[in-house]
Protein backbone atom coordinates (compact mmCIF):
# COMPACT_ATOMS: atom_id res chain seq x y z
CA UNK A 1 0.00 0.00 0.00
CA UNK A 2 2.70 2.49 0.89
CA UNK A 3 4.47 1.71 -2.27
CA UNK A 4 1.41 2.08 -4.42
CA UNK A 5 0.90 5.42 -2.79
CA UNK A 6 4.73 6.34 -3.52
CA UNK A 7 4.12 5.35 -7.46
CA UNK A 8 0.83 7.34 -7.60
CA UNK A 9 2.74 10.64 -6.18
CA UNK A 10 5.63 10.40 -8.00
CA UNK A 11 3.54 9.71 -11.27
CA UNK A 12 1.78 12.77 -10.64
CA UNK A 13 5.29 14.77 -9.62
CA UNK A 14 6.74 13.66 -13.02
CA UNK A 15 3.08 14.63 -14.77
CA UNK A 16 3.70 18.23 -13.39
CA UNK A 17 6.76 18.59 -14.43
CA UNK A 18 6.29 17.41 -18.37
CA UNK A 19 3.17 20.01 -18.22
CA UNK A 20 4.54 22.60 -16.78
CA UNK A 21 7.62 22.29 -19.05
CA UNK A 22 5.23 22.52 -21.74
CA UNK A 23 6.06 24.96 -24.64
CA UNK A 24 3.79 27.73 -25.40
CA UNK A 25 2.91 27.27 -29.15
CA UNK A 26 0.05 29.53 -29.23
CA UNK A 27 2.33 32.78 -27.61
CA UNK A 28 5.21 31.70 -29.84
CA UNK A 29 2.18 32.23 -32.67
CA UNK A 30 1.53 35.84 -32.35
CA UNK A 31 1.26 38.02 -35.62
CA UNK A 32 2.36 41.83 -35.25
CA UNK A 33 -1.18 43.50 -34.64
CA UNK A 34 -0.35 45.47 -38.18
CA UNK A 35 1.51 44.22 -40.93
CA UNK A 36 3.37 47.47 -40.84
CA UNK A 37 5.41 46.24 -37.52
CA UNK A 38 7.11 43.86 -39.21
CA UNK A 39 9.48 46.49 -41.44
CA UNK A 40 9.85 48.68 -37.88
CA UNK A 41 8.73 51.97 -39.41
CA UNK A 42 6.25 52.44 -36.85
CA UNK A 43 6.94 55.01 -33.59
CA UNK A 44 8.88 58.18 -33.92
CA UNK A 45 11.49 59.06 -35.22
CA UNK A 46 14.31 62.14 -35.10
CA UNK A 47 16.06 63.40 -37.96
CA UNK A 48 19.80 63.39 -37.71
CA UNK A 49 21.12 64.91 -40.62
CA UNK A 50 20.71 65.67 -44.33
CA UNK A 51 23.30 65.13 -47.10
CA UNK A 52 22.81 67.06 -50.05
CA UNK A 53 25.24 65.90 -53.16
CA UNK A 54 27.46 64.26 -50.81
CA UNK A 55 27.59 67.21 -49.13
CA UNK A 56 26.58 66.71 -45.20
CA UNK A 57 25.00 69.32 -42.96
CA UNK A 58 26.50 69.90 -39.58
CA UNK A 59 22.96 71.40 -38.13
CA UNK A 60 21.05 70.14 -35.21
CA UNK A 61 17.60 69.41 -36.38
CA UNK A 62 14.83 69.04 -34.21
CA UNK A 63 12.53 67.48 -37.14
CA UNK A 64 10.85 64.73 -36.15
CA UNK A 65 7.88 62.16 -37.66
CA UNK A 66 5.55 59.64 -35.67
CA UNK A 67 4.14 56.86 -38.23
CA UNK A 68 1.23 54.58 -36.74
CA UNK A 69 -0.95 52.16 -38.11
CA UNK A 70 -4.10 52.57 -40.53
CA UNK A 71 -7.63 51.52 -40.20
CA UNK A 72 -6.68 47.84 -41.81
CA UNK A 73 -3.84 46.17 -39.93
CA UNK A 74 -3.33 43.76 -43.05
CA UNK A 75 -1.95 46.60 -45.79
CA UNK A 76 0.76 48.98 -46.02
CA UNK A 77 -1.33 52.00 -45.00
CA UNK A 78 -0.62 53.79 -41.79
CA UNK A 79 -0.56 57.43 -40.67
CA UNK A 80 1.81 59.97 -40.06
CA UNK A 81 2.70 63.45 -38.36
CA UNK A 82 5.65 64.97 -38.77
CA UNK A 83 6.63 68.34 -37.01
CA UNK A 84 9.41 70.72 -37.85
CA UNK A 85 10.33 72.10 -34.60
CA UNK A 86 9.44 75.03 -34.20
CA UNK A 87 5.73 74.34 -34.36
CA UNK A 88 4.88 73.71 -37.82
CA UNK A 89 3.03 70.34 -38.22
CA UNK A 90 1.74 67.94 -40.83
CA UNK A 91 -0.17 64.93 -41.08
CA UNK A 92 -1.09 63.19 -43.90
CA UNK A 93 -1.10 59.20 -45.02
CA UNK A 94 1.95 57.00 -46.07
CA UNK A 95 2.09 54.00 -47.73
CA UNK A 96 5.10 51.34 -48.04
CA UNK A 97 5.76 49.55 -51.38
CA UNK A 98 8.00 46.80 -50.35
CA UNK A 99 9.12 45.61 -53.94
CA UNK A 100 11.05 48.93 -54.56
CA UNK A 101 11.33 50.15 -51.18
CA UNK A 102 9.57 52.98 -51.54
CA UNK A 103 7.42 55.05 -49.23
CA UNK A 104 4.99 57.11 -50.29
CA UNK A 105 3.26 60.49 -48.65
CA UNK A 106 0.25 61.83 -49.25
CA UNK A 107 -1.12 65.15 -47.19
CA UNK A 108 -2.13 68.55 -48.54
CA UNK A 109 -3.78 67.25 -51.65
CA UNK A 110 -0.05 66.07 -52.64
CA UNK A 111 2.03 63.04 -53.20
CA UNK A 112 5.92 62.67 -52.37
CA UNK A 113 7.43 60.00 -52.65
CA UNK A 114 10.80 58.52 -51.30
CA UNK A 115 13.48 55.27 -51.53
CA UNK A 116 14.12 53.85 -48.27
CA UNK A 117 15.82 51.52 -46.31
CA UNK A 118 15.05 50.62 -42.17
CA UNK A 119 18.36 48.61 -40.14
CA UNK A 120 17.75 48.42 -36.19
CA UNK A 121 17.12 52.29 -35.12
CA UNK A 122 17.97 53.82 -38.14
CA UNK A 123 15.92 54.96 -41.25
CA UNK A 124 17.26 56.56 -44.54
CA UNK A 125 15.32 58.43 -46.96
CA UNK A 126 17.18 59.11 -50.49
CA UNK A 127 15.24 61.01 -53.40
CA UNK A 128 15.76 63.87 -55.94
CA UNK A 129 14.94 67.67 -55.47
CA UNK A 130 15.42 70.05 -58.02
CA UNK A 131 18.16 67.99 -59.64
CA UNK A 132 19.71 67.33 -55.73
CA UNK A 133 20.63 64.15 -54.46
CA UNK A 134 19.09 64.47 -50.84
CA UNK A 135 19.96 61.77 -48.22
CA UNK A 136 18.35 61.84 -44.81
CA UNK A 137 18.98 60.40 -41.80
CA UNK A 138 16.51 59.12 -39.10
CA UNK A 139 17.03 57.98 -35.79
CA UNK A 140 14.24 55.82 -33.71
CA UNK A 141 13.03 57.85 -30.39
CA UNK A 142 10.77 55.43 -29.33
Amino acid sequence: MVQLKSLLILSFAIFTVFTSCEKDEENDNIEPSDYLDQFGILGKWGLQSITINGITDMIVHYDSIEFTTGIDGDDLKGEFISSDGVGYETNGQFELETANNIIHFNFNNSQKSYEFDISDSLMIFTYSEENNEIIEYWRKKE
